[in-house]
């Protein structure tokens, strides 16, 4: 019966396009003339540095498109973001402008986000998850795109720029009654709790504190900790997985998101760290969004990414991280294991071969501000050479590919 049900699941997902918020990464196609990188010049008022995450600072900003996106200029403020990125050499900004505004060809908004790449002095490994997760169909996923950043007149190299995380229409839209939660060892919002069971760290981060009174915010927290904890109860229990626990988490987001991450190695999931789960009102929980892979691909902070032996590495942790705990005891029930097996073996046939020969039209946008880049921040443990650094991309996620074949075969 489970296996008649899967089918029938599965394949309405294979054809259809998510409307909810359909990815606009814009690369070049492998016969059209390379376009040229976006140029983002933010000016901040009488040449202010920005010095703290928690003030932004006034500034103008001038967009030039490079006739792939329109062209803008404006007001906003900038501050920094980012936990461990943000002590960085190489810093993220989060921008919000004083008037919403379509800025790279998404919808209106005014806050935005720029990456700074710095872990990574190969540039390409943003490109990879979220396209990823477009391929499966993931709502919500962010939007990326490559850019140049020159701030105050310095130029500061090859950034991503993408949608601020929040709640909204064409965003995160799970309605104003929905519920998003980031489960991250930070534990810095104003509003959140330690589970009973997993003693997972969970943030609320939608409904927004600042929206309610003291007594309302305090009643939210209870009804949220009340709900997430009783389905937490039911993946702690000794019966899991054969009692009810799928009636409140959906399992094919569960599986989608593994997909990623198992495919990048992302092992945020496993403290847990920037790992968000969503619930629109009267519905399951689901995974997502993606984010946060500085710490994927076999990261190390000596010897960076993409180390071959890495790739054969198992995901999860074989301690006792709550992440590790809790996400990993999906993976032992038997249909979450012939529903990831299904759906990695429609990935790798369908979309792996169109995932590799995106990262390598990315590459290529990447390569204009390679140099430039590295002249100002350094290698950072790339190869200095952007075909070099491109090849043992594809060779990793090769050989990752070929570990998930073999870890399925071991279900």
């Amino acid at each position: 019966m489970k296996r008649i049900l899967l089918s029938l699941l599965l394949i309405p997902l294979f054809l259809f396009v998510s409307c909810e918020k359909e990815g606009n990464l814009t690369v070049p196609d492998e016969e059209e003339t390379d376009p040229q990188l976006p140029s983002i010049y933010i000016n901040t008022e009488n040449e202010i540095e920005i010095t703290t995450k928690d003030d932004y600072v006034p500034a103008e900003i001038k967009i030039e498109g490079k006739n792939q996106f329109e062209d803008y200029q404006g007001t906003l403020g900038i501050r920094g973001r980012g936990n461990t990125t943000w002590g960085m050499p190489k810093k993220p900004y989060k921008l919000k402008l004083d008037s919403k505004a379509p800025l790279m060809g998404m919808a209106s908004y005014k806050k935005w986000i720029l990456l700074a790449e710095y872990l990574d002095g190969s540039m390409l490994y943003n490109s990879i998850p979220f396209k990823a997760a477009q391929m499966l169909d993931m709502p919500y996923t962010n939007q990326i795109v490559p850019v140049e950043l020159i701030l105050n007149e310095e130029y500061q190299g090859f950034y991503v720029f993408t949608e601020h995380k929040e709640v909204g229409e064409n965003r995160i839209d799970i309605g104003e009654d929905g519920w998003l939660l980031e489960l991250d060892a930070y534990f810095d919002e104003p509003l959140q709790f330690k589970s009973n069971k997993f003693d997972l760290p969970v943030m609320i981060k939608y409904p927004k504190y600042k929206n309610m009174s003291e007594t309302e915010s305090e009643d939210k927290l209870q009804e949220i900790k009340s709900d997430f904890e009783g389905f937490e109860a039911l993946v702690y229990d000794e019966e899991f997985p054969n009692n009810d626990y799928l009636k409140y988490f959906d399992a094919l987001s569960y599986v989608n998101y593994m997909i990623v991450y198992q495919l990048t190695a992302n092992q945020e999931i496993n403290h847990p760290k920037s790992t968000y789960i969503h619930k629109k009102a009267g519905d399951k929980y689901r995974m997502g969004i993606i984010w946060d892979f500085d710490w994927g691909f076999g990261f190390s902070p000596d010897e960076g990414h993409y180390r071959m032996e890495t790739a054969t590495e198992p995901l999860f942790w074989h301690d006792e991280s709550p992440g590790t705990r809790f996400f990993s005891k999906f993976m032992e029930d038997p249909y979450i294991q012939e529903l990831f097996s299904e759906r990695w073996n429609w990935f790798k046939t369908n979309k792996y071969s169109d995932l590799k020969s995106y990262v390598k039209q990315y590459s290529k946008l990447v390569r204009q501000a390679y140099d430039k880049d590295h002249e100002v921040w350094g290698n950072r443990n790339s190869m200095d050479d952007p075909e070099k650094d491109l090849q043992r991309v594809l060779d990793w996620l090769d050989a990752r590919a070929d570990y998930i074949d073999r870890q399925i075969e071991d279900f």
